[in-house]
This record gives structure tokens, C-alpha cells and sequence, in this order.
């Protein structure tokens, strides 16, 4: 990940307090209930080997294997709610969620702390379980912030989450979430630290609202809204001189249907970004999208395939600052589930990131990847 700003931000002392206030909340909650708590420790655990060739550039060409391990950790007692996530990698080890929720009723609970944004869908469907999503990549569209991705994928605040009953078995769910958000660093946003208040991050806003027909089936469709303050740290990347902060909404849909052994899910977003230079503002806006189709073969075998595109992303500003965010990806792939919690995949995908030009780098990849979780 890259190095965070060693000054001190304007702002400092209202992003010490924020932290201060999430730590000392989450903490202190759990000194308060009482009761029978429920405990529950999930542990997701990874390996796998990537292959990477290309045709036309050898220096992008590389293999490794890469191992990881996702702790997840729920209590609730009565109506408190607290959750924590920490996730280990070769590449870095990471306290990726941290909340406590208070649940007013059955239908409305408040999160206070470290938590995904809503406004990602993959994100908070699959979160970090490499064993419960089918694939092993993931759209470039729900990328992590700090490997590639376009939006930011953390807030450290408030969300607040309601659902209504509509007509017959039917269900319409709301989500809004605010807190502190992604800077600019270097080639990547970088999430907001709580243990690192000096980190200068600003305000990120999320709105999502879900239709589900039926509240017994994982069918759904739904509408995402976000607005991201996004400072930059000048001095990190030549190409960020002179750009001092990004202005970024974006608006998207999404859906994730089942018919009989078929499911779809797709996701389509649309950004706008304010480029906010020291000689005036510039502004661009494109879409992302994905659309993976998987077909159950049988019990235990699932073919699945996935399409990455977009529209105008290829003359876009802000995007040039992301030379390895995905441009465009055809994969396919095949999951055999060995056991009922472990599973073998294997990818194969013709892919392009954005690179350091309006040229992509150009590359295909094999990915084949050990998935499980315990207990």
C-alpha cells in the first residue's frame, strides 16, 4: 500500500475525534450488554497461483502465488451488534471491519465504526470471503481502493439500514452511510486508518435502496448513490502536481437474479468526477460495468463467465491517475466444491488495465485457487 502523508492535515483534530469517538463507542458497548450473547468466529482462508503473459509487452509478465486469511468475528446480544474483520495477505494485513450496531427493531439497526461502503454492490455481498464468491477475481469496477479500484471502498462513520414490507412477500430495503472516505496517494485512493487520525481523509456519502420480490429468495435488483470528497496528496506522484482535491459522484444499478442452475449478476455505474487543479477544474465521466453469468452443473460443479466494460473510460482523466485499475476483462471459469466448505477454481481471462497512457497494457492470466472456510 502506499505511504501515508507525514504532515498533519488541515482537519486533523475533527478526524481525532471521529476515531476516537468509533473506538471508544464500538469498545464501550461491549461492556454494557448483558444476557446471553451469541458468539460466532468464521476463518476464510486462500491460496492461489496467477499467471500472467502477454504478447506484446514481456515486462508485464509475471507469476506468483498469494495466500491469504480472513478472520471475521460477530457478537450480538439482545439488540447490540459488533463486528470485526481482519484480514492477513503476503502483501499486507489489514483491520478491514470494525462496527457496533444497536438493532431498534426488526427491521432498523445503526453501525457506528470501520465498514464497506453500500454504494459497491460485489463489496457487500462477498466482502473479503474469497469461499463465497464464485469467481477468484473480482470485477476491476469492485476492486479494492488500494489495488486499482475507482471508487472508495471503506467509510469510518455512521450507516443506517431499514427495510419495509411491500406487496406480498415482497421487500424494499434502504441503506445510508457517512463517514471519512479514500484520499489520493500516489497511484491508488487510500482508505481512512482509525488507527491513524492525521490521515487528512474527508466525507463520503452512500445511498442504496434494494427490491427483493421475495424476502425468501437471494433475487434482487437495486439503485446506489455516492458522493466522495476525495483530497489529494500532491507531492506522492508526478501526475498528481498541481491537483488538489477530486469531487466524485456516481449513480449505479444493479441486479442479481437465480433461474432454476442459472444466476446473473450485473452492476453498471456511472461517474462524474471534478478534477480540481490549481489553474481551474476539469471534468470527466464514463461508465462501468460488469456482467457474470454462472450455470450449476451440477451439485458440486459451477461454469461461470464474466464481461468487463465500459463507455468514454478510455479518454478519461481521472482514470489515467489508476494505471492498474481494469479497463476491460473477458474471463472464464469453472469452481469444483470438493466439500461443503472448500472448494478448487480455476480462471482464465483476457484482460487490460488502464496503464500510464491512453494505450491499455494488454495481458491474459490463469488463476487457480484453493478456497475453504472454518468451522
Amino acid at each position: 500500500m502506499a505511504d501515508r502523508p507525514k504532515t498533519i492535515p488541515t482537519g486533523h483534530g475533527r478526524h481525532a475525534l471521529l476515531t476516537s469517538l468509533v473506538l471508544m463507542t464500538t469498545l464501550g458497548w461491549t461492556q454494557l450488554v448483558r444476557g446471553d450473547p451469541q458468539h460466532d468466529l468464521m476463518l476464510f482462508l486462500s491460496l492461489e497461483g496467477i499467471d500472467v503473459f502477454s504478447g506484446s509487452d514481456p515486462a508485464l509478465e509475471y507469476s506468483d502465488v498469494r495466500s491469504t486469511a480472513d478472520i471475521l468475528y460477530t457478537f450480538n446480544n439482545d439488540r447490540f451488534r459488533f463486528l470485526g474483520e481482519f484480514v492477513w495477505s503476503d502483501s499486507e494485513s489489514e483491520l478491514e471491519r470494525f462496527k457496533a450496531g444497536w438493532q431498534a427493531n426488526d427491521r432498523t439497526v445503526a453501525w457506528l465504526g470501520r465498514f464497506h461502503t453500500i454504494s459497491k454492490y460485489w463489496t457487500t455481498e462477498y466482502h473479503h470471503g474469497q469461499y463465497v464468491q464464485t469467481s477468484i477475481s473480482r470485477p476491476g469496477l469492485e476492486e479494492w481502493e488500494d489495488e486499482g479500484g475507482p471508487m472508495p471502498s471503506h467509510i469510518t462513520g455512521l450507516s443506517l439500514q431499514h427495510e419495509y414490507d411491500g406487496a406480498g412477500e415482497s421487500a424494499i430495503s434502504f441503506g445510508f452511510a457517512a463517514g471519512l472516505g479514500s484520499m489520493f496517494v500516489g497511484q491508488e485512493l487510500v482508505p481512512f486508518d482509525l488507527l491513524d487520525p492525521r490521515s487528512g481523509h474527508d466525507l463520503t456519502v452512500s445511498y442504496r435502496m434494494t427490491y427483493r420480490p421475495d424476502v425468501f429468495s437471494t433475487n434482487q435488483v437495486g439503485l446506489m448513490v455516492a458522493w466522495n470528497d476525495i483530497p489529494v496528496v500532491s507531492a506522492s506522484a508526478p501526475a498528481l502536481v498541481d491537483l488538489n482535491a477530486i469531487r466524485q459522484t456516481t449513480v449505479g444499478l444493479f441486479a442479481d437474479w437465480h433461474w432454476t442452475d442459472w444466476r446473473v449478476i450485473t452492476s453498471w455505474v456511472y461517474f462524474d468526477n471534478e478534477l480540481q487543479f490549481v489553474n481551474g477544474d476539469e471534468n470527466d465521466d464514463f461508465v462501468l460495468a460488469y456482467l457474470q453469468a454462472e450455470y450449476k452443473a451440477s451439485e458440486n460443479w459451477t461454469i461461470f463467465g464474466r464481461s468487463e466494460f465500459g463507455f468514454d473510460e478510455d479518454d478519461s482523466i481521472y482514470l489515467q491517475l489508476l494505471p492498474t485499475s481494469i479497463a476491460h476483462r473477458q474471463m472464464l471459469g469453472v469452481r469444483w466444491d470438493f466439500t461443503d466448505a472448500q472448494g478448487l477454481t480455476l480462471e482464465l481471462a483476457d484482460t487490460s488495465t488502464q496503464g500510464d497512457s491512453f494505450v491499455h497494457d494488454h495481458f491474459k492470466e490463469i488463476r487457480l485457487q484453493w478456497s475453504a472456510v472454518f468451522p
